[in-house]
């Protein structure tokens, strides 16, 4: 599932974090790589994804590699349902329903 601002969830945490003045990344690829990459030329502090991009686990080369990457991120809302856990992203996770909000 990719996050963009055509998606309900994207729009409300873009709009969200701009009413608070605050930076957010929300990923409008599919491509994770790209994604782990692009966190850290954007310097955000929240992150908006899906569960399944949150709880990847990368080739064992590249996982300090990404985990540097995204030490910025600190706030993460995943769309999903359950519980999430990272091993990229040292952020708090609110998992929520995204077609319900």
């Amino acid at each position: 599932m990719s996050l963009d601002l055509e998606t309900p969830l994207g729009f409300a945490a873009f709009l969200a974090n701009a009413s608070n003045h605050r930076k957010v990344f929300i990923p409008s690829t599919m491509n994770m790589s790209k994604i782990l990459k692009s966190v850290q030329a954007q310097e955000s502090l929240d992150l908006i994804c899906d569960k399944d991009f949150y709880e990847l686990e990368p080739p064992g080369p590249l996982a300090t590699e990404y985990k540097e990457m995204c030490a910025s991120v600190k706030n993460v809302i995943c769309a999903g349902s359950g519980s999430a856990s990272s091993t990229i992203f040292n952020a708090n996770a609110t998992v929520i329903d995204p077609l319900t909000l």
